[in-house]
C-alpha cells in the first residue's frame, strides 16, 4: 500500500471515530432527573408547565403537565434517543395526526446535537441561558424548554 493512501486511509478513520465520540453530544443532557419548564405555543393557544424526565440504562421516560399537576401527555424515549413514544395524551391532544407531530417534534428535539440545528421545517436552537427552543415551521408550533435550576429554588425558599 502506498504511502498516501495509507494517510489518507488513516485520516478517514480518525474523522469517522471523531464523528462517533460527538454523536453523543447531545443538546439535552438525561442524567438521572432532569426537570425543565416547557411552554408549547400553536397558531395562538399556548401550554406552560413542567417536564419531568428520569433517565435509566433501559431508556428514559418523562411526563408535560402544567403548572396545576394536570398531565398533557407522558412519553418514554429510547436509550439511543431515536424513538419516542406517546402515552396518556390529554383529550384535546388525543387525535392521530396531532400525536404523530408531536412525537416527531419530540423524537428530534431529544435526538438534537448542535444549535442551530435544521432539518426540513424543524430548527433546534440553544440559547445562552441553557433553555432549548424547537420551531416546527410548518404547524407553526414551538416548544420551549428551560432548565430548573434546583440551587435557586432552595435560596429562594
Amino acid at each position: 500500500m502506498r504511502p498516501s493512501t495509507r494517510i489518507c486511509l488513516l485520516c478517514i478513520s480518525l474523522l469517522c471515530s471523531v464523528s462517533q465520540v460527538f454523536a453523543d453530544d447531545y443538546l439535552l443532557s438525561l442524567g438521572g432527573r432532569q426537570e425543565y419548564t416547557v411552554t408549547i405555543s400553536a397558531r395562538g393557544a399556548e401550554l406552560t408547565g413542567i417536564c419531568i424526565i428520569r433517565t435509566d440504562e433501559g431508556g428514559s421516560k418523562g411526563t408535560i403537565m402544567n403548572e396545576f399537576g394536570v398531565n398533557a401527555l407522558d412519553f418514554t424515549l429510547s436509550a439511543d434517543r431515536k424513538k419516542v413514544r406517546l402515552q396518556h395524551v390529554v383529550a384535546m391532544m388525543d387525535k392521530w395526526y396531532v400525536k404523530r407531530v408531536v412525537r416527531k417534534d419530540l423524537q428530534y428535539l431529544f435526538s438534537a446535537t448542535m444549535s442551530p440545528q435544521t432539518k426540513g421545517r424543524r430548527t433546534v436552537v440553544r440559547t445562552a441561558d441553557g433553555s432549548i427552543t424547537l420551531e416546527n415551521e410548518k404547524y407553526k408550533l414551538k416548544y420551549s424548554l428551560k432548565p430548573i435550576n434546583r440551587q435557586d429554588n432552595e435560596i429562594a425558599e
